[in-house]
């Protein structure tokens, strides 16, 4: 049977408008208010009109960003669920929709940009440069939020990584620790390898270390820096400790590279009977929520996730109008925020050390 052909006049009478205002709004001309235009594209698209005509799937796609991120990080509400509603709430404030398109394994390219029914697309968190070069074919305007690629010269929104972690050491041996640990996967991401060079940096001015095999040793003696995201990720406490029994002395205070990750490693510790941050101090790094609901409240770093959403969506804007332009990172500022998961030790000497 030949599937009947859907007219702009079968649009008009589902939606009880005249055919005149259906025209108007698929060929993106005035006379139609914004929210009327978007539900006649928006049932033109669901009727299968647009698909007749690559000019209308032009003027939807106009309307459009898809939002692409594993489905790992689209779960996660506390930090990536932030940076979704920065988005959503600037694509709609610039008369945006948004399609968010989760996914478990890279390689699927979403029926919305296979069908260019998009005009932009925004990644969140990390992707490889594989995945990225299959998603630049379709030539389709793309930002990166919470990620950047080494690979693949794209516009993206990090926060300050490296900063954070400099500026949490410092202020820690500010406060008199001079055993301070890194607990995380350096090497997951771009973003943990940043916190990890921010903190290696951090002991070596602070502590003016001058040898470079030095300050190795002082990381490593008291640090973990490897297999610890897919405990998180898993919620397995048991491997967990496992991999914080493998430190080689147990520091004064562990900076850790996300705020999850700390809070997992508190519960952890607080069931093998450690006190914190008595027997020791946990800092966390993104200022979830849930870091002020633990207890203790944890000390981390502050980022600004709905903000890296917002910037994401006016990068692409941009980008979408100037598409010639030079690809650019913009990097957002991060702040300490000290709550109860560190004590104030007991000073041996006044160290006059300025947190930057």
């Amino acid at each position: 049977m030949v599937k009947k052909k859907v007219t702009m006049k079968d649009i008009a009478q589902r939606l009880g408008l005249s055919i005149n205002a259906v025209s108007l709004a698929l060929n993106d001309r005035a006379g139609v208010g914004e929210e009327t235009r978007r539900l006649i594209l928006d049932t033109a698209e669901e009727m299968g009109y647009l698909d007749q005509s690559i000019k209308y799937i032009q003027t939807y796609s106009n309307k459009n960003i898809c939002v692409l991120m594993k489905y790992r990080f689209f779960r996660d509400f506390r930090f990536y669920g932030r940076i979704l509603l920065g988005i959503e709430e600037e694509a709609k404030k610039s008369g945006y929709d948004v399609f968010i398109n989760s996914f478990e394994e890279e390689g699927t390219i979403p029926s919305c940009v296979e069908n260019r029914k998009v005009s932009g697309i925004i990644v969140v968190g990390k992707l490889s440069d594989d995945y990225l070069r299959m998603l630049k074919q379709y030539h389709i305007p793309i930002v990166l939020a919470d990620h950047t690629s080494l690979g693949e010269a794209t516009d993206c929104i990090m926060s300050d990584n490296k900063l954070g972690t400099f500026k949490m050491t410092t202020y820690l041996a500010q406060k008199g620790f001079s055993k301070i640990g890194y607990f995380g996967d350096a090497r997951y991401t771009p973003s943990t390898m940043e916190r990890f060079q921010g903190y290696y940096e951090a002991i070596q001015q602070n502590f003016e270390i001058e040898e470079f095999s030095e300050t190795l040793n002082y990381v490593f003696r008291f640090s973990g820096v490897d297999n610890i995201e897919r405990k998180v990720i898993e919620q397995d406490m048991d491997g967990l400790y496992a991999l914080f029994e493998k430190i080689e002395e147990i520091p004064e205070v562990l900076i850790c590279s996300n705020d999850e990750l700390a809070i997992l490693l508190m519960k952890t510790l607080q069931q093998h009977g450690y006190k914190i941050p008595e027997d020791i101090g946990i800092v966390g790094f993104d200022d979830i929520e849930l870091s002020r609901m633990v207890l203790p409240a944890l000390t981390t770093v502050h980022v600004g996730k709905k903000l890296m959403g917002q910037k994401a969506v006016q990068r692409l804007l941009y980008r979408m109008s100037h598409p010639h332009d030079s690809v650019e990172k913009l990097v957002l500022n991060v702040d300490i925020v000290e709550r109860d998961s560190v004590k104030n030790p007991v000073k041996v000497e006044e160290r006059n050390i300025k947190i930057i």
